[in-house]
């Protein structure tokens, strides 16, 4: 029965995660661009878009993302060529094997577990077709499968959400390696893929490994010693590499940012402004530096990611990562279940699995939490998905084992109200998404933009030079995308493009000018109005006065004008008039 159970979530996840990923999430990102472009590049030349030999860390445009989907994706661009749904669809799979996945950890971590409750009758327990502990692997699963957070997050060329299949599993190889030894290596080799997933990663999973390390250590050191050496020796390597890879520009972009950045000059307001107020000195000092701003900081955000606000209510503040703003990342009916998690925890406080579960949980926020933005940023605390959806599986069978010893017809009851709301919610979900998020998304996925690059490449052959606002964010990445453009010229115009780290810019686009081919990336101003016929300008509405000819315009679904293409005035004199 499990089986059949199981295999009808994993065809549900499917379902949720894999069609139309041309079509939803709208819009296409230069992250995703970048990506795919990188695959196609180390496909053809053996190197990144900025001619680095199989990269440990990817330059992208001065971001410096981990690579390890680039390197995934390269054998789906090989083919089916580089589109946006090659470039998405490892996510997408990765996103329905990681609901697999938390069913084999859930199982392993309960240890197969027997309810210890006694029924009233025995035939109250045969009417019961379902053993719980197998249907707890599936009720995570489940969860999971349904998450807004991770069906969204699913379905674009979005790296944040490849920690939601590899912690779990590197997690249950561990704990299949205490029984078995021959897995105990590949949850160190599954742990270190982890760190070149996401910069959170980076993070999270050393955090865990030596956590587990320390609470099952009694376990661990019955292991042959060759066997414990070879493991150590494999994640260590990792470390070793993830360790180069700040020193290749990762770091760079950590500090970036870190919210110890602009701590010294709050901090120095704060402390004049307390002086002001008749403060001592000694005492403004000690209450006002720059520690206590980042720890306020670091609380504020921290706090923030297990609020109502964020998981019940608003959800994630913006849409880059293709979740909707303002809609919650879990559903409310979860919300009972997640608290009733206390209690089953409480109840089965000195089963490791609860301490693993909870560090997990507890750990999850804190990459998120050491970063500036807007707050709420879904993709950074992603780790959060897969252990949110256990503990709210644990919760529910925490009130399934209470109920079903009391009164069979209330646990059914119970049972059969809890699924109408559950399918409810979830098809409210479903039509939230497939009708709302083109017109949320549309802006924040940078709608538009590649579908500019391919008009631009069918139509604009007989031009020589086509001026491409800076203002559509890093649109060298559409224009490579779309016309896969021969990696090997690609990378003699970045040998150029390295001024932007002279000049000390954060990104490529920040360049007052470069170029690739007949494109030219810059700030349109007012002497690129006039040209020649042979000439093409491209940008947003408000950068083009309205008396030029526009030849062709793109809008947002709500018929918004997203971007323009116009021809420039023939002759000085015609702006001036």
């Amino acid at each position: 029965m499990t089986k059949w159970f199981l295999g009808g979530i994993l065809l549900l996840a499917f379902f949720l995660r894999v069609p139309f990923l041309d079509l939803y999430p709208i819009g296409f990102t230069p992250d995703e661009a970048s990506f795919g472009y990188d695959a196609y590049s180390i496909l053809h030349t053996g190197k990144d878009q900025w001619g680095h030999t199989l990269p440990l860390v990817l330059e992208s445009f001065g971001d410096f993302k981990a690579p390890l989907y680039t390197y995934i994706d390269i054998p789906f661009v090989a083919v089916l060529g580089l589109t946006k749904t090659a470039v998405r669809l490892p996510n997408a799979l990765l996103g329905v094997v990681a609901v697999w996945v938390v069913y084999l950890l859930v199982n392993e971590l309960t240890n197969g577990r027997q309810s210890k409750s006694k029924f009233k009758s025995k035939k109250d327990e045969e009417k019961l077709l379902l053993d719980s502990d197998l249907d707890l692997g599936c009720v995570a699963a489940f969860f999971l499968a349904i998450s807004p957070w991770h069906v969204q997050l699913s379905r674009g060329a979005f790296e944040a959400n490849m920690i939601t299949f590899f912690v779990p599993m590197g997690l249950f190889f561990f704990l299949r390696g205490l029984k078995n030894k021959k897995y105990l290596p590949w949850s160190a080799f599954v742990f270190g893929l982890s760190l070149f997933t996401y910069h959170t990663a980076k993070v999270v999973t050393p955090l865990i490994v030596g956590f587990i390390v320390v609470l099952y250590w009694n376990q661990i050191k019955k292991l042959p010693t060759k066997l414990k050496r070879g493991t150590i020796l494999i994640f260590a390597s990792f470390i070793l590499l993830t360790g180069l890879t700040f020193l290749n520009g990762a770091g760079r972009r950590a500090a970036d940012i870190s919210i110890a950045n602009g701590a010294l000059e709050s901090q120095a307001m704060d402390r004049y402004a307390a002086i002001q107020g008749g403060l001592s000195p000694i005492l403004s000092k000690v209450m006002y530096n720059k520690y206590v701003v980042i720890s306020q900081r670091f609380w504020r955000n921290y706090s923030s990611y297990f609020s109502y606000d964020f998981l019940f209510n608003n959800g994630p503040r913006e849409g880059t990562y293709g979740m909707i703003p303002q809609l919650p990342v879990l559903y409310w009916f979860e919300l009972p279940l997640l608290l009733l998690f206390i209690f089953y925890a409480f109840k089965y406080h000195k089963e490791k699995h609860v301490w693993v579960i909870f560090f997990w949980l507890l750990i999850s926020p804190v990459p998120a939490s050491l970063t500036q933005g807007v707050g709420h940023a879904a993709n950074r605390a992603g780790s959060m998905m897969p252990v949110l959806q256990i503990c709210i599986a644990l919760g529910g069978y925490f009130l399934y084992d209470f109920v079903r010893t009391k009164n069979f017809v209330m646990t059914k009851m119970i049972s059969l109200v809890y699924c109408l709301i559950i399918i409810i919610s979830f098809l409210n979900f479903a039509k939230t998404y497939i009708l709302y998020s083109p017109s949320k998304l549309a802006k924040p996925m940078l709608y538009q933009n590649l579908e500019v690059a391919y008009w631009l490449r069918d139509n604009a052959s007989d031009k020589t030079n086509i001026i491409v606002s800076s203002k559509l964010s890093e649109p060298h990445m559409y224009i490579a995308f779309a016309n896969s453009w021969d990696p090997t010229q690609y990378q003699l115009e970045t040998e150029d493009w390295v001024r932007y780290r002279e000049e000390n810019l954060t990104f490529l686009d920040q360049l007052s000018e470069y170029k690739i081919g007949k494109y030219n990336f810059k700030h349109i101003e007012k002497q690129d109005f006039v040209g020649s016929s042979t000439t093409l300008l491209v940008g947003r509405p408000d950068e083009f006065p309205d008396s030029m000819e526009i030849v062709k315009e793109f809008y947002y679904p709500n018929r918004e004008p997203a971007i323009v293409v116009v021809s420039p005035y023939r002759q000085t004199y015609a702006y001036k008039n």
